[in-house]
């Protein structure tokens, strides 16, 4: 009966006409989970959510730019990436829509698909009715099947301008590593952000399905749970150890839909091992050395403390102050305390509180909380242990983040947080001020690591019991993994030490046991190893450069060590007795003036330093001729590594002189705080003194002491805008990775009769040094890109017109490369000719050429001031310097008949030249395309006139602003105004950031003036025509760059027998010749007739560039057939050094020869 009503009603529907749709069904995706011993966490998308293909979380919270290179405008690309596996669950599924957070308004923007790297789709996104700061979602005009036997990349391409920021967003969660946290500057090499996933989404095309009623959750074929969930998201504990297929179905009525499965492996709580803990690396030169601790085992106490209680923290914003203190358990730090309970939680405080709460954590949830009583917190007693036994002890889960310990609350200037003798335990023990909630358990704390500010760990623990009988595991040995691959196995001590060249390191640590299980790996410790100082970078000796022609000489001063001591690395420690009362005195190493006459272009920056054991002050100084000239007293004293304290000013090594380094120290009769090398002592490496002007040997208050003190001075050459690196680093692992013997000790009152008499001692002699490593050839790099490698140290070059930073490398035999030299910077830039004739026009008749041109005054000009009313002059105010971009804009409609021509020219007026910095600039849709620095020295009150170096061609459909950047003092009024009005919007904008735009007029109403600001155009370069037309001083006529006709008094002219070629004029006026016009060709070259209309090579205006499909040689030649230009290996050829002109550019590449014809 129901089948038949059921067709019944479809009959009568058919026949009554009417419309209806029946549900549509379907399966849960993006099923995402993972397995943490024997409990497994899944969440998923619903089937009537969007089906999509992301790493991220869908929320913006942090972003990056691109970046330009040789000048270019800024690139960046951001991607998602999935592998082969990530695909099956899409495998002939349709990305129709990608999804990007467009929130800054950028150039251009594209979306792209690759397979294996290789582009297949790219589509450029029209910005129009995009809105800002919000995901946008952009249909494919191709839609794209994904087939999962390939790795497909979904990436954004953004062009932008150098004054904006925030381009490529990226959620908050940690990055999921080469997968979702992709980006790049050229498509092609990748990097990985790492603290985030970039917002990038596809978009599967899938039918709408409507909300389930429900979801079950499958291990295999059996349901996991037991009622129907509403939620998208399940934990289920005690799941059967073994690798099962997950997978969750959508429930409609009595039909379900499954989704794609998710392998999970499940270990059980019995097979799980606590891993080790305090995993750190130090370095000490190439040696890295390993540390841990032995792994948390099950015991009767569960704490990071030693017990020896120490200094205090406590809150330090608002009236009413409070802190949060927890120890911190990650879930394989516990896996020996399943079936484990905490009982009680003992407290140290280190003064009384007003309030106080107890509180376990989750993973970052409270899930227990208990409120100590009021009349109990009255009576609480500071440094003694209180315990407080919890009302329901709480169950330690393994398979979670565990964090247990308290909130109080306490008056202004009391420290109730007792903290331990230290040494802080990694990643430990943590802190909040945040205030509790009324609802307590909802409070959420915002936590710091406690290490950061005190290296020591809370007087907190917690009672633990057993539930049932417990064998505790026991540890046989360790394996040291290197970047995730095992590097020793068999370890049975806590340290490891192993030789590494230069690069930065990730180690983790494998805990095995006796019955044949192994823990997972610990917490990462990264280890950074520097090319020792023995691998000097070269030094530029001589730097020359006039009329386009580049010399560079540069040579390795191996003898110069960037930094100056005399001793190695610190092996003992030594001290002085002073009869039960502090030691004070003064400890370094004497450079004489012979040691320093290499050292005239340097400076000393700072002090390095190694202490042993802990001071009560400490100050380096830098003495010479008995004055110090430089102090700075060290507030962060550490001990067991290197101290590298640079001085607040650097000073430039005295010439003719000695010097003395070394630091004043304040330490307890019988400590041993200063370092000693193995010895010999040399000569100067064991200075003494009680003031810091007189010193003496320590050889002479102690004829046996044979060693240096460990101490040296930064040093590097003047105007280099960092410190060098020393010579070698120790060990940053605490003292118990150098094994220091005492040296016998000296008295204070020996040193200070061994000062007053001037006692003499005999003098060590230094043993000679390791053999220097050898170089083998040098890079020499050109704006950041390696230029040439060569034996020779020296190189030259013939350069066109631009801006160039150089710097070169030394490459040793082994391979390593030092770092690079200081810069050396080129401006070439093209004269500041004054604008040139306007329009040229030729008509070619009977082979001969008329030319027609105007003067340079009747050229077009983008502005908007009234160049017959008066002057105002405007300056901006700001606290500290002022500085700003002042413009006028011209909209697309506006320059719709200027499409194509070029701003050669940028005319702004000043009032005052006392300025710090000046540029011309221009932008396209507000974005920063072109800045020219301008030099300072060369402007003057009035207009100026400034000659870009390479013209800036109007694009279609784009807002165009141009105008200049000044920076200045307060005080001064550099801009320049007319009387106005103002044509507001357009010729009275500024900005001090580069993005924030205002006018003139909004900032006052009274400043209703435009700026004194103009832009000359000159015409695209033309084809001679057949007919021609028009009136200047006097003018010259070139041909592809050589001077045809000069002193033409009409603005035109007839070439008879015209060649084939480029032709273009100037103007001289006052004996001054302009730059030239736009060019009129004639022809097509002889013999490079082969021009290709579908070739893969193009022309880019804009970069004014030949960009190649791939690298090639190329042979760039005049209408004329003259070869102008041949480069080799290159994927793009500049051209913006040649003159205006058609030129034929042919390119031979791996796959075949390709010719286009170029009009510049």
């Amino acid at each position: 009966m129901r089948n038949i009503t059921f067709k019944m009603f479809f009959l009568l529907a058919a026949l009554l006409g009417y419309n209806f749709a029946i549900a549509q069904t379907g399966a849960p995706h993006t099923l995402r989970g993972e397995s943490q011993v024997a409990s497994v966490s899944l969440n998923w998308k619903s089937p009537a959510e969007p089906k999509t293909m992301q790493w991220h979380n869908d929320t913006p919270y942090n972003g990056i730019d691109g970046v330009s290179q040789n000048g270019e405008i800024p690139v960046l690309y951001v991607a998602n990436r999935f592998d082969k596996n990530d695909l099956k669950e899409y495998n002939g599924s349709v990305i129709d829509a990608i999804s990007f957070c467009n929130y800054s308004a950028v150039l251009e923007v594209s979306v792209l698909l690759y397979e294996n790297d290789k582009v297949v789709r790219e589509q450029k996104v029209n910005l129009e009715n995009l809105k800002l700061k919000e995901m946008q979602t952009i249909k494919l005009d191709e839609p794209y099947t994904i087939h999962d036997d390939v790795e497909l990349t979904v990436a954004v391409k953004f062009i932008h301008g150098t004054n904006v920021t925030f381009v490529g967003i990226m959620d908050r969660v940690a990055g999921v590593t080469g997968k979702g946290d992709l980006y790049s500057y050229d498509g092609k090499n990748w990097k990985n952000i790492v603290k985030g996933n970039f917002l990038v989404t596809a978009h599967i095309d899938a039918p709408a399905a409507e909300e389930p009623d429900g979801y079950n959750v499958y291990r295999g074929d059996t349901k996991v749970n037991t009622a129907l969930l509403t939620e998208k998201s399940a934990t289920f504990k005690d799941e059967p150890k073994g690798t099962y297929s997950y997978s969750v179905a959508a429930v409609y009525g009595d039909k379900e839909e499954k989704s794609f499965p998710l392998s999970l492996t499940n270990i059980s709580v019995e097979d799980v091992r606590p891993i080790a803990v305090d995993v750190r690396a130090a370095v000490n030169g190439l040696n890295t050395t390993l540390t841990w601790k032995s792994p948390i085992l099950a015991d009767k106490t569960l704490t990071w403390c030693n017990g020896e209680p120490d200094k205090a923290m406590g809150g330090t914003t608002g009236t009413v102050r409070k802190i949060w203190a927890v120890n911190a358990f990650s879930g394989d730090e516990l896996a020996s305390y399943a079936n484990h309970k905490i009982t009680a939680i003992n407290v140290m405080l280190n003064s009384v509180v007003t309030e106080m709460w107890l509180a376990i954590f989750e993973n970052g949830k409270i899930v227990y909380s208990q409120q100590v009583p009021a009349e109990e917190v009255g009576k609480l007693e500071a440094d003694k242990w209180l315990k407080f036994s919890l009302t329901t002890p709480y169950e330690i889960d393994p398979s979670v983040e565990l964090s247990y310990g308290y909130y109080v609350v306490h008056a202004v200037g009391l420290y109730p947080g007792k903290l331990d003798k230290g040494p802080a335990i990694s990643g430990a023990c943590f802190i909040s001020t945040t205030a509790a909630k009324p609802d307590f358990n909802t409070s959420s704390p915002s936590w710091t690591n406690i290490e950061a500010a005190s290296n020591a760990n809370w007087m907190l623990s917690a009672d633990v019991e057993a539930q049932g009988e417990v064998t505790t595991p026991v540890v046989k040995d360790y394996t040291v993994c290197r970047d995730g691959v095992e590097v020793k196995t068999g370890v049975t001590g806590l340290t490891y030490t192993e030789e590494l060249s230069p690069g930065t390191y990730k180690y983790t640590i494998i805990t095995n046991y006796t019955d044949g299980l192994s823990s997972n790996a610990s917490s990462s410790a990264s280890a950074t190893v520097e090319l020792p100082a023995e691998y000097v970078r070269p030094t530029f000796t001589e730097t020359t450069f006039a009329d386009g022609e580049l010399s560079l000489k540069w040579d390795i001063y191996a003898d110069l060590p960037l930094e100056l001591k005399h001793c190695g690395e610190p092996v003992a420690k030594w001290g002085m007795t002073n009869d039960g009362k502090d030691v004070d005195l003064y400890v370094g190493a004497e450079f004489k003036k012979e040691d320093l006459a290499l050292y005239a272009d340097y400076e000393i920056t700072g002090v390095n330093l190694f202490l042993a054991e802990e001071v009560k002050e400490l100050k380096v100084v830098l003495s010479s001729n008995k004055k110090i000239l430089a102090s700075k007293d060290v507030t962060s004293i550490k001990v067991g590594e290197t101290l590298n304290i640079g001085f607040d000013e650097p000073v430039a090594v005295p010439v003719g002189a000695s010097v003395i380094v070394g630091y004043y120290v304040l330490f307890a009769d019988g400590k041993e705080p200063i370092t000693v090398d193995a010895g010999p002592r040399a000569d100067g490496g064991d200075m003494l003194s009680l003031d810091g002007i007189t010193w003496l040997n320590c050889s002479r208050v102690d004829p046996t002491f044979n060693y240096n003190f460990v101490v040296g001075a930064q040093v590097r050459l003047k105007g280099s805008q960092k410190a060098s690196s020393t010579l070698r680093k120790t060990a940053n692992a605490g003292l118990q990775t150098i094994a220091f013997q005492s040296v016998a000790a000296s008295s204070l009152s020996s040193l200070q009769a061994v000062t007053s008499f001037g006692v003499n001692g005999t003098v060590a002699t230094r043993a000679a040094a390791d053999d220097k490593p050898v170089v083998k050839s040098y890079r020499l790099y050109c704006n950041g890109a390696v230029l040439t490698e060569t034996e020779k140290a020296e190189y030259t070059a013939t350069l066109d017109y631009g801006n160039y930073e150089y710097a070169v490398s030394a490459v040793y035999s082994n391979g390593w490369e030092s770092a690079l030299s200081d810069t050396y910077q080129v401006e070439y830039k093209q004269a500041n000719l004054a604008p040139a004739p306007y329009g040229l026009n030729g008509t070619l008749e009977n082979k001969n050429l008329t030319l027609t041109w105007q003067s340079p005054e009747a050229a077009n000009e983008m502005s908007y001031q009234d160049k017959t009313s008066g002057s105002k002059a405007i300056g901006l105010t700001r606290s500290s310097g002022v500085y700003g971009y002042f413009a006028i804009s011209y909209d697309a409609d506006e320059l719709a008949d200027q499409v194509g021509k070029y701003i050669t020219h940028i005319k702004y007026s000043l009032n005052d030249v006392n300025l710090q910095t000046s540029s011309v600039v221009v932008f396209y849709d507000r974005n920063l395309v072109y800045e020219q620095a301008v030099d300072i020295k060369t402007l003057k009150i009035g207009e100026n006139v400034v000659r870009l170096d390479k013209p800036v061609q109007i694009p279609a459909g784009r807002e165009v602003c141009v105008g200049y950047y000044v920076s200045h003092d307060n005080g001064v009024k550099p801009n320049v105004t007319d009387e106005g009005p103002a044509i507001d919007g357009k010729g009275n904008l500024l900005t001090t950031d580069g993005t924030s735009w205002k006018t003139l007029k909004s900032m006052n109403k009274d400043l209703d003036y435009n700026w004194r600001i103009s832009a000359v155009l000159q015409d695209a370069d033309k084809q001679a025509v057949t007919r021609a037309e028009e009136a200047a001083t006097t003018y010259n006529l070139y041909v592809d760059g050589t001077l045809l006709k000069e002193g033409i008094q009409a603005t035109n002219y007839v070439v008879e027998n015209a060649a084939d070629g480029s032709y273009t004029v100037t103007a001289v006026v006052g004996g001054v010749e302009t730059a030239a016009s736009n060019a009129v060709v004639v022809g097509v070259p002889t013999g490079l007739d082969k021009v290709e209309d579908n070739a893969k090579v193009y022309y880019d205006s804009r970069l004014q560039k030949v960009v190649l499909p791939q690298e090639g040689t190329v042979y760039v030649y005049s209408v004329s057939g003259t070869l102008a230009k041949q480069v080799a290996n290159v994927q793009f050829v500049d051209m913006s050094d040649l003159p205006v002109g058609v030129y034929v550019v042919r390119s031979v590449l791996t796959d075949g020869e390709q010719m286009i014809k170029v009009l510049k």
